[in-house]
């Protein structure tokens, strides 16, 4: 029973993760800094208690992918900033699993059955057309889409570096604990970067609050680590997709963003076919 509780925390810490980092105005690089200082942070904690085995090849391997992420969660960041977390996080995590999808059958050959091909096209239709669901607005009498093309632009691109973090570590068989501290590490070297390059004042402020965006991503990671040693990729990959419903509706409630019941319709009946998407892509791995 306590492994599901396990198996929640990314769901929780994931989809809390965007809400936390705009309740302050600050800016995506600021974002970004304060969520990698508590990313090592954590992981320094996490590599004095586990003591992972890391090779000069791993440690090259997982940096990289720490890199992917600071631009993936920087665009990520913006495209929240031009829009809003109920708007931005369906699209990112729809699709980042598309992404992932895409990566797991053209470089992994996971789908080798036609049953299989048929279940994983029907998963991606659904998640992209819950995507889309999720961003109508009711204008007068009628319902359409309100998220800007400019908007996905960003959102698309930050998922497609997310999902380079994601998988590059599976592609090189770099696997456990022994990502985490070079991946952070990577991660926070990338985000100094981004900020030195900027040359505009960073507020300390809005780092140091966002340092609890970065505890929130770094719980969700730890549980998703942990989720998996026990329930096996499927279960816990379905299971944390979750953060999506958390994300999209908590988004709204807390930012008291007023819905409709016909938008209300959509906004939950996009969610619900991406979760759909999900649970038959877990079937797949």
């Amino acid at each position: 029973m306590l492994i599901y509780f396990v198996a929640l925390l990314p769901v929780l810490g994931w989809g809390f993760m965007p809400i936390i980092a705009n309740l302050r105005k600050s800016t995506p690089e600021e974002q970004l800094l304060g969520t990698s200082i508590s990313a090592l942070i954590f992981a320094c904690i996490l590599f004095w208690i586990v003591s992972p085995e890391v090779t000069i090849a791993s440690f090259i391997v997982s940096f990289v992918s720490g890199i992917f992420w600071s631009f993936g969660q920087l665009l990520q960041f913006k495209g929240i900033a031009a829009s809003s977390v109920a708007k931005a996080m369906p699209i990112s995590n729809g699709t980042q699993l598309v992404g992932a999808t895409l990566f797991a059958v053209l470089i992994f050959h996971e789908w080798q059955t036609m049953s299989a091909v048929v279940i994983g096209i029907f998963a991606v239709i659904f998640i992209l057309v819950g995507v889309v669901m999720t961003g109508f607005q009711k204008r007068g009498n009628q319902i359409k889409e309100s998220v800007s093309i400019h908007v996905y632009a960003i959102v698309i691109l930050s998922s497609f570096f997310l999902t380079l973090y994601v998988v590059t570590n599976q592609l090189f068989h770099v696997t456990g604990f022994a990502i985490i501290l070079p991946q952070a590490i990577g991660m926070l070297t990338c985000a100094i970067g981004i900020n030195l390059a900027k040359k505009s004042a960073i507020s300390h402020k809005n780092v140091a609050f966002n340092l609890l965006t970065g505890l929130s991503w770094s719980i969700a990671n730890l549980g998703m680590f942990l989720a998996t040693a026990v329930l096996g990729v499927a279960t816990s990959f379905s299971i944390s997709q979750a953060c999506v419903i958390v994300a999209t509706i908590g988004g709204i409630l807390i930012f008291k963003q007023k819905k409709s019941p016909l938008e209300w319709t959509f906004i939950l009946s996009g969610v619900g076919l991406i979760m759909v998407g999900v649970v038959l892509l877990s079937l797949l791995k």
